[in-house]
């Protein structure tokens, strides 16, 4: 009479390669989830720069120069802003750098956009220039 079934060396393999399957998948989806987290995190820190620019943009006069920072929320979280209004060769434009990062993570920065605002009012030049 003939055995049927599998012996112990064939389940052992079979679970080897079960095993194999399951952590590949694990490892795989785990770097999934921590990649969507990060590109989660940026989306919120730019849409943040974003609103820092618009609020700068239609802000009533052409803006001084200088740093400021502050806090806003999006998403679930705190964000920090820090912005930077800088002077152009052309006097009627400056650029805006806004840098972005979790509260109290200043060192990890997750975005940085930079615009540029026109005088609404700008100065009259002479012809010679």
């Amino acid at each position: 009479m003939r055995q049927q079934g599998f012996n112990l060396i064939e389940i052992m393999f079979a679970l080897l390669l079960l095993g194999l399957v399951i952590s590949v998948s694990v490892e795989t989806s785990s770097g999934d989830f921590a990649s969507y987290n990060r590109m989660k995190d940026t989306t919120l820190a730019r849409w943040v720069a974003f609103n820092q620019i618009a609020a700068v943009q239609t802000g009533k006069g052409f803006p001084a120069t200088g740093k400021s920072e502050g806090v806003a929320e999006m998403g679930e979280g705190a964000w920090q802003w820090q912005q930077e209004i800088l002077a152009t060769p052309d006097p009627d434009l400056r650029k805006v750098k806004v840098s972005v990062f979790r509260e109290g993570q200043a060192q990890q920065i997750l975005a940085v956009e930079v615009a540029y605002v026109a005088n609404p009012q700008p100065k009259m030049r002479s012809q010679g220039q």
